[in-house]
């Protein structure tokens, strides 16, 4: 596998998660979010273990590694802050948000000795938290203290989501992209069973449209997207993989105008065009 179809991996997998913001925006309002969280992982390990478990995709002996639960971990804390943050706040903020993960990756790679922070880089980063600032505030001054904690959560989010960049790489330059995807599912499938319950007393609508939403998002955004972001890691550097999240970022932010009718004030317009740009000049240098 080449450098170029590594990153043509990235790319397309950052066309597919770009599409999971707007869908968990739409299916929040039949299921609860943990709930939902867990459905979609649910599936998409059926999904693994079921249809792609004789391609490699689950290996008994993976599931002693402790680095796997670690990541397991960290990708589970980071979908119930996102699921639950999206319930509160926009899906274009949250797509915004999520992107600023880009800004964290050099960052962690840098501290670990891995790759080198280069003067671009740190410039972008510098702009990327100063629009995700933007962001925060001025959609806090639109919608209130509500909106305020949504984007707390996917900020949340965003840093789980820096974290398993890196240390993802480290266990598929070992472990290889299928195994690593289908462990990744099932382990956070697992570890989210424990908070439905925190959606007890909450509605639940599970209708042929919110079944819609749990399979689009477990076959196209989970599996697919997963593979793909998987893919890529074993030929290029976390931080080059990170051109993910502006793919993911524009094509959430357009999804969501079209569907939510999302908009943007002077404050919270700059900052989304901060992020844009200090995520593309991250992941770009």
């Amino acid at each position: 596998m080449t450098q170029r179809t590594g990153l043509a991996s990235t790319i397309v997998s950052g066309v597919l998660f770009g599409t999971s913001v707007p869908v968990i925006k739409l299916g929040l309002g039949v299921i609860p979010p943990f709930l939902f969280a867990t459905l979609r992982f649910l599936v998409a390990s059926a999904v693994v273990v079921f249809v792609l478990g004789r391609r490699g995709w689950v290996k008994r002996e993976l599931y002693r590694s402790k680095l796997l639960w670690a990541i397991g971990v960290l990708n589970t804390v980071g979908y119930a802050m996102q699921f639950e943050g999206q319930f509160l706040t926009t899906s274009s903020d949250a797509a915004l948000i999520i992107g600023s993960a880009a800004l964290m990756i050099p960052v962690i790679a840098r501290l670990r000795g891995k790759e080198k922070l280069v003067w671009r880089r740190s410039l972008g980063v510098l702009l990327g938290f100063a629009g995700t600032s933007l962001v925060v505030a001025g959609r806090g001054l639109e919608l209130g203290g509500g909106q305020v904690i949504g984007d707390f959560l996917i900020l949340g989010t965003a840093v789980t989501i820096a974290l398993i960049f890196v240390f993802s790489k480290d266990l598929v330059e070992v472990r290889g992209s299928p195994a690593v995807t289908g462990g990744l599912l099932i382990t956070t499938a697992t570890l989210l069973l424990p908070f439905t319950t925190l959606d007890l007393g909450r509605p639940i609508s599970l209708g042929p449209d919110a079944w819609f939403y749990v399979l689009f998002l477990a076959v196209f955004s989970t599996v697919g997207s997963y593979y793909f972001f998987t893919k890529g890691l074993e030929t290029i550097s976390a931080t080059v993989s990170s051109i993910i999240l502006p793919i993911e970022v524009v094509v959430s932010v357009v999804l969501s105008v079209l569907i939510f009718r999302d908009s943007f004030s002077l404050l919270s317009g700059t900052g989304a065009a901060l992020i844009i740009v200090g995520v593309a000049m991250v992941s770009l240098s």
